[in-house]
């Protein structure tokens, strides 16, 4: 194998603090491998605080004489952009995982119990991060080397940490998924893990822009009289966004990031509990699963019912005659059931909004059968003739509050006041004679049939942004397959854009097809309920 460069971490305390972001920190999870997010962010925060030094260090070397200035900032800009652009892989030495538990005091003399979990590793070991194919300038690996040679931590302040550029010919035993043929590995030996990863500059801007006309267009929480959350300009800048800033303005996601499957070794730490079948039994009636989607090329936000209906067949072929109503959707007597919706929703999701579907989700009023259940936990592959991806179980929650959001971030959660169309909506009763009972006030009549509050607008939209793009409701796929007992009154379909006088939680899916993520809405951001923050800490967020 060639030499790459690559970043040598050695953590001589022997421990590793760091919790995922979203997971409060009593939760005991730890973070690894040390996200691609979190090395970019602290190789950002050294640069901010020893920048002075460092460029002095450079420019001495460049010209005793301190002549012929070499742009630093630039070189600085350019280098983070181009570690953005690659997803690293990793080489993971033998770890164990631990914690410790001590009581915080507090206001008024009172003391919270806190689990601090961390990963257990030999001083001597190193944790090796490399970006395949990455060409950096000289100056750039110049800059690089002393921003690491300055660096004193990763994750939270106990995480001492000597870093350094290496030339590394190793094989990693840690990578993104979609490299899996690559590296050869197994299902046996090797287990899925969402980490945190950074967007590319281009995926960046056309997430930016998206999410820019989405605010221009909702218009935001006027109600409250509050903006919309401010929106960085580049990747730099939104790697350099303050974590209370992020806070403040109510993101359930940092600008920029993106989750992304990796596999690791499956036992990679020795006291390792196994949660492979999901350890959430005990916590009572299930109603929503969420799966991350891994794959290349992922399936288009266009063909989302093609994907839903995937989704459910793969469930179905795996319950085969235990398969519950919830799933199929009929009774006994094999009738479509007229529960008013409480059967499950097959509902694609485009989390980062590159217009590729990357999550499913599931969702019901009625609660998962235990059958049902083994088989979320069991469910490794969805595949066609043509295409196969590999799914991974997020989590299973029992309610969409932001309880159960908290480790499964979905875009399609709420609360939010306003609601746009990311999937076009096909009214689901014939119109009368006249044009009367028209596509808005058959939205109207489903929205006060699930218990929704009456909205103060609704409005049609021309097009949606897919991948940054304008996209007419042409483009998408708006039938189900062949075998569909239920009739279609609307073969076209129209995009909303829906405000409600209060916020409402997701998801929310109306319409034909609505089961098979047809119809669907995502809250518009500058709208999202602002939760009250709990248990910060920076290991939490960094």
């Amino acid at each position: 194998m060639d030499h790459e460069w690559a970043v040598a971490f050695r953590f001589p305390g022997g421990r590793y603090h760091a919790n995922p972001w979203g997971r409060h920190v009593n939760e005991g999870d730890v973070e690894w491998p040390p996200s691609p997010w979190r090395v970019l962010r602290a190789l950002m925060a050294t640069w901010f605080h020893k920048g002075p030094v460092i460029r002095e260090d450079l420019l001495y070397e460049e010209d005793g004489e301190g002549q012929g200035r070499l742009e630093v900032d630039q070189v600085f800009d350019s280098l983070v952009v181009k570690l953005a652009s690659v997803l690293p892989v990793y080489y993971l030495p033998k770890a164990s995982r631990g914690h410790t538990r001590h009581y915080m005091p507090g206001p008024g003399h009172d003391k919270s119990l806190v689990f601090d979990g961390f990963v257990r590793l030999n001083p001597e070991d190193r944790v090796v991060m490399a970006w395949p194919g990455l060409a950096l300038t000289d100056e750039e690996r110049l800059l690089l080397d002393r921003i690491l040679r300055h660096m004193t931590y990763l994750g939270r302040a106990e995480s001492w940490v000597e870093a350094r550029l290496v030339e590394w010919a190793g094989i990693p035993n840690c990578y993104p998924i979609e490299r899996e043929s690559v590296y050869g590995s197994t299902a046996e030996d090797m287990e899925p893990v969402a980490v945190m990863a950074v967007q590319s500059e281009d995926q960046f801007l056309a997430w930016r822009d998206g999410v820019r006309e989405g605010s221009r267009i909702g218009g935001g929480n006027t109600r409250r009289g509050r903006r919309g959350p401010k929106i960085p300009v580049t990747i730099v800048e939104a790697l350099a966004v303050d974590t209370s800033d992020l806070e403040r303005e109510g993101w359930n996601q940092p600008p920029g990031s993106r989750r992304v499957i990796y596999l690791r070794p499956y036992g990679c730490f020795e006291a390792k509990i196994d949660n492979r079948g999901g350890g959430d039994e005990g916590r009572g009636a299930f109603h929503i699963a969420r799966f991350a989607l891994a794959g290349t090329p992922l399936p288009s936000r266009f063909n989302a019912v093609t994907v839903a209906e995937l989704f459910r067949r793969a469930l179905l072929s795996r319950l085969d005659k235990q398969a519950p109503r919830t799933i199929t959707g009929r009774d006994d007597h094999q009738r479509v059931l007229a529960d008013s919706h409480n059967h499950a929703f097959f509902l694609p999701e485009d989390a980062d909004r590159d217009g590729r579907v990357d999550h499913l989700l599931l969702y019901s009023a009625e609660p998962f059968t235990e059958p049902l259940i083994r088989v979320l936990q069991s469910l490794r592959k969805l595949y066609t003739g043509e295409q196969e991806w590999r799914v991974f179980l997020e989590g299973l929650g029992s309610r969409l509050d932001q309880d159960v959001a908290k480790g499964m971030e979905s875009s399609l959660h709420g609360p939010a006041r306003v609601w746009e169309s990311v999937t076009p909506y096909l009214h689901p009763w014939f119109q009368k004679k006249g044009g009367k009972f028209g596509r808005e006030e058959q939205l109207r009549k489903e929205i006060r049939l699930r218990g929704l509050p009456e909205p103060v607008l609704i409005e049609w939209r021309p097009f949606v942004r897919v991948g940054g793009r304008a996209a007419s409701v042409l483009q998408f796929r708006r039938f189900r397959s062949k075998g569909s007992s239920q009739s279609q009154p609307d073969r076209h379909g129209g995009f909303y854009h829906i405000e409600f006088p209060e916020p409402v939680p997701g998801p929310l899916a109306f319409g034909y097809g609505c089961h098979y993520g047809l119809g669907l809405f995502a809250p518009v951001a500058a709208s999202w309920s602002q939760p009250e923050v709990q248990g910060k800490s920076e290991g939490t967020r960094m």
